[in-house]
C-alpha cells in the first residue's frame, strides 16, 4: 500500500517517500530517532511524525549560552550583513524567536533600538510585542520550527513596514546530505520540522507574499576565522557529537594532540560547507 504525503511547502504530491532515521544532536535525546523524508519536487525536508516540542525544549542546551567573545564575534558579522543590506541606525529591530535574548542584547549595547519575543521563554514571551511593525525583522533558526512553515512566514511579514527588511537564517536543504556525519546538525531532530530548499523559500515568499531577494549569503555568519564551523564540528565530534558539548568544559588530551585540530583553527573557515544560509529580504518595493 503506497502511502502519499503531500509537501506543505510546494504542494507537491510524494508517492512513499523514502523515510531516514536521524538521531537528536541533543544530548538527552542522542538515543532517539526521528524519521524525515525529502519532497522529490522542491527539495525541502519534512519531519515524518509530529511530537511534544514542550517536552523536547523543556532543558535546551541553548537557554544556557552566554553572551561571550565567540558569539559577540558571530553577532558582529550578522550586524555587518544587516547594515550592508540597509539597516539604519535609527531602524526599529525585532529578533523574532530570540531564545533568552542575546541578539536583542548585543544589538541595544551596539546603540540599537531592538526588542525580541519567543513564546519558549519567560522574559521575552510576551506578544505585546506582535502588536507593533517593525523596520527591520530578524528570524534567526525559526522558519524551520515552525509547524506550518507557510503560515509562519505571513505571519513574520506582518511585522514589518511596507518597506521592511526581514533577514532569514535556516538551514538549506539542498545542502543536507543525510549521510554527512556533520549535517545530523543542521536536520538537529526533533526541533526542525520543515525545512525549506532555499529555492523553495525564494518562491513561496516572492509569489505568495511579494517579498523579494535583497542579500543573500551561503555561509551562516557563525562560520568565523579560526572558531569556523568545520573546526566546531572537528571540535563536537572529539566528544559526542551533540550540540551540549559547545557548553562543556572540553579538555580532552586526544583532541589537541590531535594534528588535525590545529588545521581546522587554520584552515577551516575557508572550508566551510555548512548547510545553513542567510537571506535578506525586501517586504515591498525600495526601501
Amino acid at each position: 500500500m503506497s502511502t502519499n504525503r503531500t509537501c506543505c511547502i510546494c504542494g507537491y504530491e510524494n508517492i512513499d517517500p523514502r523515510d531516514v532515521n536521524i538521531h537528536s544532536n541533543v544530548r538527552e535525546f542522542a538515543a532517539e530517532k526521528f524519521p524525515v523524508w525529502r519532497c522529490g519536487g522542491c527539495k525541502s525536508i519534512h519531519s515524518r511524525d509530529e511530537v511534544d516540542l514542550d517536552k523536547y525544549y523543556e532543558r535546551y542546551p541553548f537557554f544556557a549560552q552566554k553572551l561571550d567573545w565567540v558569539l559577540s564575534g558571530g553577532y558582529r558579522r550578522l550586524l555587518g550583513r544587516l547594515k550592508s543590506a540597509g539597516l539604519r541606525r535609527t531602524d526599529r529591530i525585532i529578533d523574532y524567536g530570540c531564545g533568552s535574548g542575546l541578539l536583542v542584547k548585543y544589538l541595544c549595547r551596539a546603540g540599537y533600538n531592538a526588542v525580541g519575543y519567543d513564546p519558549y521563554s519567560k522574559e521575552h514571551g510576551d506578544p505585546a510585542v506582535l502588536e507593533s511593525q517593525y523596520d527591520v525583522l530578524i528570524a534567526q533558526d525559526v522558519i524551520e520550527h515552525a509547524a506550518d512553515p507557510r503560515e509562519a512566514l505571513k505571519m513574520l511579514g506582518s511585522l514589518v513596514t511596507p518597506e521592511g527588511l526581514i533577514a532569514i537564517g535556516t538551514p538549506n536543504a539542498a545542502g543536507i546530505d543525510f549521510s554527512h556525519a556533520a549535517h545530523i546538525h543542521p536536520l538537529h531532530q526533533p526541533y526542525h520540522r520543515h525545512i525549506f530548499a532555499f529555492d523553495a523559500l525564494e518562491r513561496l515568499v516572492t509569489d505568495e507574499l511579494g517579498w523579494s531577494l535583497h542579500k543573500y549569503h551561503d555561509t551562516p555568519y557563525t562560520n568565523m576565522p579560526i572558531i569556523s564551523l568545520p573546526f566546531i564540528h572537528h571540535y563536537m565530534r572529539a566528544q559526542d557529537n551533540t550540540i551540549d558539548v559547545l557548553f562543556d568544559r572540553l579538555t580532552s588530551v586526544k583532541l589537541w594532540l590531535n594534528p588535525k585540530t590545529y588545521f581546522m583553527l587554520i584552515f577551516g573557515y575557508f572550508m566551510c560547507d555548512d548547510a545553513d544560509i542567510v537571506a535578506v529580504f525586501k517586504a515591498h518595493g525600495p526601501r
